[in-house]
């Protein structure tokens, strides 16, 4: 995890009390996100550089600590409800071309067979190929600041390996800040 202090400039009498390697962005960019817990801030970060793109692509989001109400994670997997209604119609058609290819057509009924077995083949996927769902939010009074958000983009984030410390640890610390019952560099 690079250190923030390298590339964010702090303000005085800032003082960086924790880091996490928090989150994995996917898209649009890939990239490990890490978050900072300074004195005054929370700052969620990141900077790439491909080695075979010369430009450099970065995140960078703050908000002051006392403007933050709360922290909030959701974590989940689902199915593919998508997919497997597609895979549910086409197979329901295979059955009903297959029924009328009974009646003595053979390349009916023969297309009837492969539609269904492709309806199955849709819907087994889309039971078992889950979709992760990852969402950091900070509340405010009036507002979400919600890690990757962008304007037209619906960014791809996972969890990385400090996320169960981000979980368990963050909320106190920045209760813990805001009471001054932490060092706050003042």
């Amino acid at each position: 995890m690079a250190d923030i202090r390298n590339f964010i400039g702090f303000a005085q009498n800032e003082t960086l009390i924790k880091e996490y390697d928090g989150f994995r962005l996917y898209f649009p960019v890939k990239a490990k996100v890490s978050l900072a817990v300074t004195s005054k801030r929370l700052i969620a970060y990141s900077s790439v550089r491909s080695f075979f793109d010369v430009k450099t692509e970065s995140l960078y989001q703050q908000v002051s600590l006392a403007d933050i109400k709360g922290v909030g994670v959701v974590h989940s997997m689902r199915s593919r409800i998508g997919l497997i209604a597609f895979g549910i119609v086409i197979l329901l058609m295979g059955i009903l071309t297959t029924v009328i290819g009974l009646t003595g057509n053979m390349l009916i009924e023969l297309g009837g067979i492969m539609c269904s077995i492709l309806g199955v083949i849709l819907i087994l996927p889309g039971i078992f190929w889950k979709k992760h769902l990852f969402r950091f939010e900070v509340w405010g009074t009036a507002w979400i600041l919600s890690i990757g958000e962008f304007e037209n983009v619906m960014p791809v984030t996972t969890g990385g390996p400090d996320l169960l410390k981000v979980v368990e640890e963050l909320g106190a610390l920045l209760i813990e800040i805001q009471d001054g019952t932490l060092y706050s560099g003042q």
